[in-house]
């Protein structure tokens, strides 16, 4: 009787969801409010109702998705949310493990999305075990390596070792053309390269998205025509961004993907926190790039000395250099110490991720510097071949413009600037660390 019963109050908080968005575009108040706490009533219902049945959600799943009916339940979509923050990582392994099992019992041709990076790693080889407890080759899945021809160094040789180390089925999908291409064909970069937001079409399509389309998606949509994959595992992760967030409570851990793979779609790890991750790595002794080891500190806070006192036994147990932090000498900490760090007030760090070297996108966080200071060959290949240097120019503020000029006793202006580029990085190295 309580499915039952949850099933009526998921289906109320729904209807009432749909009203409260109906009153809001009407601008009534009222209305919008009476049916947003009646939604919250019923959907705490429908929670409390799920509780009580204690079922595995990869039942419900199963039961509730289809080619028909694309999404699960709310209920089922948000259950794992509501518990994420108190459940033990052995719960949530055993939830991931459980639903990876459930889409491969209902798969004919599945494959992994795997970037190298540190979630699609974990992700396949939460696969793997899944593999192991239905009885079958771990190494019997396909998977996929969108490779942009830009890729880490690290993450390149990471992959060739993994491939050996794990008999990885592994299929490497390549784009049609070189970010160069991409960049020429449409008129050279500007600053709205670096920061158009995602969606903006007030001046056509912006050029990142661009690069990410050809770079990226389309290779990937590709692979999927060419290959005819029913299922798809990746290691997408709600904590990533507001985006990613919405995407995992609007289609749930498991959902066919009716407009992008047009295949049934696995994110086991969509709950898991980048804390988790870590911390599951270490238990299970999980390789990864070493590149996740080259976290760099950007910024200090200035009660150092308090700091280290309030926090001394937690950056004592990542094996932080205490002295050297003292001094504000500690340059680069692994992933684990940055953990700790990102979340003391005062400190900014700049964490990589796997994908395009020359991606635009964290410019804004700080990315150049880190490339500037790990990748020095690739920096120049941005700023000189690409032509990002003269884009960023454009940009700098105007206390550090008048800098470069007393210090090279100069007159910048956007028709000369880009013909002192090479002496403005001698003279100030950091010129484009900070935007």
């Amino acid at each position: 009787m309580s499915k039952e019963k949850m099933l009526e109050y998921d289906k109320l908080a729904e209807e009432h969801f749909e009203l409260k968005k109906k009153y809001d575009r009407e601008k009534d108040k009222e209305k919008s409010k009476y049916h947003k706490e009646q939604f919250e009533k019923y959907d705490m219902l429908a929670f409390k109702e799920l509780q009580k049945l204690n079922l595995n959600i990869s039942e419900l799943y199963n039961e509730q998705v289809s080619k028909e009916s694309t999404r699960a339940k709310r209920v089922t979509r948000y259950y794992h949310y509501r518990l994420h923050k108190t459940a033990t990582l052995q719960e949530k392994e055993r939830w991931a493990i459980d639903i990876i099992k459930m889409a491969l019992q209902r798969a004919s041709k599945p494959v992994v999305s795997c970037s190298f990076g540190i979630d699609s790693v974990v992700t396949l080889y939460l696969t793997r075990k899944a593999l192991e407890e239905l009885g079958r080759d771990p190494s019997d899945i396909q998977v996929v390596w969108c490779d942009t021809l830009n890729e880490f160094p690290e993450v390149r040789l990471f992959a060739k070792q993994l491939e050996k180390e794990w008999n990885l089925n592994l299929l490497i999908q390549r784009p049609k053309k070189p970010l160069k291409k991409i960049i020429e064909e449409h008129g050279g970069v500007d600053s709205s390269y670096f920061f158009a937001r995602k969606g903006d079409r007030r001046n056509g399509q912006p050029l990142s998205e661009k690069c990410c389309g050809v770079l990226k998606h389309e290779p990937m949509k590709r692979a999927i025509k060419e290959n005819d994959w029913d299922l798809q595992i990746n290691g997408v992760r709600a904590d990533e961004s507001t985006t990613r967030l919405r995407a995992c409570l609007r289609d749930g851990e498991y959902f066919y993907s009716v407009a992008e793979w047009k295949a049934f779609s696995c994110r086991p790890i969509s709950w898991w926190t980048e804390k988790d991750v870590w911390d599951y790595v270490e238990q299970e002794k999980i390789p990864y790039a070493s590149m996740y080891d080259n976290n760099l500190i950007q910024e200090y806070p200035d009660d150092i000395e308090k700091i280290i006192h309030t926090y001394e036994n937690k950056l004592k147990a990542v094996h932080i250099d205490i002295e050297k932090l003292r001094e504000k000498q500690l340059g680069n900490v692994n992933r684990k110490q940055a953990l700790v760090l990102k979340n003391i007030k005062g400190f900014k760090l700049f964490t990589p991720r796997v994908g395009c070297l020359a991606c635009p996108i964290p410019v804004k966080y700080g990315y150049l510097q880190f490339i500037r200071i790990y990748y020095p060959k690739v920096f120049n290949a941005m700023i000189y071949n690409l032509g990002y240097g003269k884009a960023l120019l454009e940009m700098i503020p105007k206390e550090v413009k008048e800098e470069i000029e007393f210090i090279l006793g100069i007159d910048l202006n956007e028709e000369n600037a880009h013909e002192f580029i090479k002496d403005i990085l001698e003279a100030k190295p950091c010129v484009f660390d900070k935007f």
